[in-house]
């Protein structure tokens, strides 16, 4: 009496269809991480807006010579870091989220002058008002965004068998 025993597999399937998640999953990674860039710059115009520094903590205010000279111009003496918009305005996202490597990238100002004028309002002035960063809060908020797109993104591709 003989026994036989014939065995099929979809191993070729399962094959290309790993390579293919690879490749997908490269790609969903370098956009999630580019929307989650443009996330951030949102986060730090509207917490700039608001008068807080990126630890949640409202600025230190201007200075009486300061808050003179803007009165005089019909300013807003709210601590914003508004005067004329540029600064925050050359922080938009189609220039300032740049790719920089492997999942990676990089949020700077556009305009070297509007740079000069960040450093001196986050590092150079006293009293510091740091507001081009993020914090824990922040990170975990943009994490789950991030996250919570990457399935998504991944659940379209359909690529399990």
């Amino acid at each position: 009496m003989a026994v036989t025993l014939r065995i099929t597999s979809n191993q070729k399937k399962v094959s290309k269809n790993y390579k293919n998640f690879q490749s997908v999953l490269s790609r969903v990674i370098d956009k999630g991480v580019k929307q989650a860039g443009f996330q951030l710059v949102d986060i730090i115009r509207t917490k700039t807006q608001k008068g807080i520094d990126f630890r949640d903590r409202p600025f230190a205010p201007y200075s009486q010579g300061y808050l003179k000279k803007l009165n005089k111009e019909g300013k807003s003496t709210k601590v914003d870091l508004f005067y004329s918009g540029r600064m925050l305005g050359s922080l938009t996202p189609n220039s300032t989220v740049k790719k920089t490597g492997k999942h990676k990238v990089t949020l700077a100002f556009s305009n070297s002058q509007m740079r000069q004028r960040a450093l001196f309002n986050q590092v150079l002035n006293d009293p510091k008002r740091e507001f081009f960063g993020f914090n824990n809060r922040t990170e975990k908020i943009i994490n789950k965004q991030f996250n919570r797109f990457v399935e998504k993104e991944l659940r379209k591709f359909r690529i399990w068998v």
